[in-house]
């Protein structure tokens, strides 16, 4: 199997295949997608997402596999609290799970911010029950280093989420 990915800026051409793919009980239950996923819920947040990119705030893009299409969807949003700062944020589709694409896609998302947007540290917040998503970041080189109560109203109280961090300089030891 291959993990050859590409990634590129979500735009209406994504639509249909988010829309399927986000509506998956099994994706929406450790992301930040909306529960249950709303039947217009992919038009509405690439509308909404347009101002972001805009603005130069947020850079969501379309995980694309050469040979499946549309797998699944990463983004940084930058923190303007935190100068140089971005939070990594990401989900792929059920059927494609366990395949290595997460990790590809998202080693295209920090040369792009570490690289293009000059970022210097990008932070991930997956819930510590999502193994997966901690081993992607893992295998990215990212460092754990907290974890700490639930901040989002979206999941139980008792979760925990682990905060992950990679700053350029690591990067650039790794070979990036």
């Amino acid at each position: 199997m291959s993990t050859l990915v590409r990634i590129e800026p979500v735009g209406m051409e994504h639509a249909e295949a988010v829309q399927r793919l986000a509506t998956d009980p099994a994706v929406i239950a450790t992301t930040n997608l909306p529960s249950p996923y709303p039947e217009d819920g992919a038009v509405t947040w690439i509308r909404t997402l347009r101002e972001g990119q805009e603005g130069g705030e947020e850079h969501a893009f379309a995980i694309v596999s050469e040979a499946e299409g549309l797998v699944g969807v990463t983004a940084l949003v930058l923190v303007p609290e935190q100068a140089g700062s971005a939070e990594l944020g990401y989900w792929v589709g059920r059927p494609y799970w366990g395949r290595g694409y997460a990790t590809a896609a998202n080693r295209l998302l920090l040369d792009f911010g570490f690289g293009t947007l000059k970022l210097r540290r990008i932070f991930a917040r997956p819930l510590v029950r999502n193994r997966a998503s901690c081993r992607v970041l893992e295998k990215l080189g990212f460092r754990h280093v907290a974890t700490q109560q639930n901040p989002f109203p979206r999941f139980d109280p008792a979760d925990e989420v682990a905060r992950y961090e990679l700053k350029r300089w690591q990067w650039r030891l790794s070979g990036g």
